[in-house]
């Protein structure tokens, strides 16, 4: 299976779905290198003693006594074992055994949309923590906007809840403003409107931040 099924480009667009885990104790493969660290020349995307180490602490786990070989397992994402096929399968029979694991696991993402949510999430958070608002804004909102994507509900509400998270911070931000208006702080007061307005710009929480300016502005003339 390792050429006939592994380097199928059917199984890999198929498998990109999944968490795969290679366990294998031949230490024969050789090497090649990929940038300056020599991988399994059969799977470049691992060493050989990675695959080797994994055979061994999975040894006995999911199969016992004789069994064909190669073996395969599928499994949730708690570690429980929702099926398994001893001996080799094409590639075409794999796919379908996945499609089969799938229907008792449920719909989830691939590799592409992984990479984007955790991207997007991780630079949102650092954007927030650094106080660029509005960068954080558009980080988080290009993944809310992902919610048709199938499998993507936590990864949304992970985003939306940080979004809810920004908008209860700049209304907070904006009460202060208007607590400085209210002690006649109006230079203050006007300065931190100001950075509210970047901060939100685009959003509905925008017009709140003008009418507040406005009121700052009036009240600062009457006096």
């Amino acid at each position: 299976m390792d050429s006939s099924v592994y380097a199928n480009k059917e199984f890999v667009a198929a498998s990109k779905r999944w968490v795969n885990v290679y366990c294998s104790k031949d230490s024969g493969h050789g090497t090649e290198k990929v940038g300056d660290v020599e991988m399994c020349k059969i799977h470049p995307g691992i060493k050989c003693e990675e695959h080797v180490a994994c055979n061994a602490s999975s040894s006995g786990l999911f199969f016992s006594g004789t069994h064909k070989a190669p073996g395969t397992v599928w499994c949730d994402s708690t570690g429980k074992m929702i099926g398994k096929q001893e001996g080799s399968m094409s590639a075409k029979q794999v796919i379908e055994k996945m499609a089969e694991a799938e229907k008792a696991v449920g719909v989830g993402i691939g590799l592409d949309e992984y990479e984007f949510f955790k991207t997007k999430l991780a630079a949102g958070e650092k954007s927030a923590t650094d106080g660029k608002v509005k960068d954080a804004f558009e980080a988080y909102t290009a993944v809310v906007k992902m919610s048709k994507t199938p499998g993507s509900k936590p990864w949304v509400d992970k985003a939306q809840a940080a979004l809810d998270k920004i908008m209860e911070s700049g209304k907070t931000r904006l009460a202060d403003a208007m607590a400085l208006k209210d002690a006649k702080d109006y230079a203050n007061a006007k300065a931190a409107l100001k950075q509210l307005a970047v901060d939100y710009k685009g959003q509905p929480f925008a017009k709140e931040i003008d009418k507040a300016n406005a009121e700052v502005l009036a009240a600062e003339k009457a006096k």
